[in-house]
């Protein structure tokens, strides 16, 4: 536990510094079951939630999303694990306008446009020592739902490629302690050029023409790392708390819904820090 306060004391300088930093909180349950030596389904029920802190220092918890995923993973030899499943992403808005059918604006609130994502696990793993070393890559599918999406600044049927190396201190048998990096990459986010000189609209703002040339831009948009540690209680329970530092920086596009204008003022790679606490529980059977 002490060990934990430390590395909570020492991510928050590190975010602090950044210009814009939220805080978040994950839980998930979740249950394993053996089918056969080495192949296994696995079910996780997750929720996610961000925290606001007001002018007078007040802090506002809000849901974030609620996440199920169902999945096999399967160990042909020893140090290779591989995985497939899918997640069902419920967003939630706490308060969204929308067009009534009389055409007036109205508020909503609850879960909105549901996102479909199926993945691609492979992992190599390898002891030395007490230490375990692994490299997963995951190839992600994303498909959103929304019908208000501006296709020209999101892709709607989103690629991405995460790579993470952990180590794993295993010479305790019921606390394995470990380290995990991750490097998130967008592979096919909107792209487009700019032409013209600078105009100015009714409303002041500065905008380009701007020319959608489709979804060809490939970069890294989130770096991750997580300290957490696998807690034993017993032959069918396990709990993971963790603590996840998340740098990202998305590369936004500032365009209207034809695609014919570039705005100036939020075009270009926006950074952000996040700090979350998380708690996991698994029943494995």
């Amino acid at each position: 536990m002490n060990r934990l306060l430390i590395a909570i004391a020492l991510f928050l300088p590190i975010g602090m510094a950044a210009q814009d930093l939220e805080f978040g909180a994950r839980a998930s349950v979740g249950a394993e079951y053996r089918i056969i030596k080495g192949l296994h389904v696995v079910y996780e029920e997750e929720i996610r939630s961000t925290a606001d802190f007001s002018t007078a220092g007040a802090m506002t918890n809000t849901l974030s999303s609620i996440r199920t995923t169902v999945g096999i993973t399967y160990k042909p030899i020893k140090y290779l694990k591989i995985g497939i499943g899918y997640t069902l992403i419920n967003p939630w808005k706490a308060s969204k306008e929308i067009e009534l059918d009389d055409g007036s604006v109205g508020i909503y609130r609850g879960f909105w446009a549901p996102r479909h994502r199926a993945y691609l696990d492979v992992a190599g793993l390898y002891r030395l020592g007490d230490f375990q070393f692994s490299l997963k890559e995951r190839l992600q599918f994303t498909h959103r739902t929304d019908p208000e999406m501006n296709e020209f600044q999101s892709t709607r049927d989103a690629f991405g490629l995460k790579s993470r190396a952990t180590v794993k201190y295993r010479r305790f048998k019921d606390f394995q302690p470990s380290l995990s990096f991750e490097i998130r990459t967008a592979l096919n986010d909107p792209w487009g050029s700019i032409s013209g000189s600078a105009k100015t609209n009714k409303g002041g703002r500065t905008y380009y023409s701007y020319t959608h040339e489709g979804y060809t831009h490939v970069y890294n948009n989130r770096y991750r790392g997580i300290l957490g540690a696998d807690i034993s209680l017993g032959r069918h329970h396990s709990l993971e708390p963790y603590v996840l530092f998340d740098y990202i920086s998305d590369y936004e596009i500032d365009t209207n819904g034809d695609g014919t204008r570039l705005f100036t003022a939020t075009t270009g790679y926006v950074d952000a820090f996040m700090l979350s606490l998380g708690l996991s529980y698994v029943f494995n059977f």
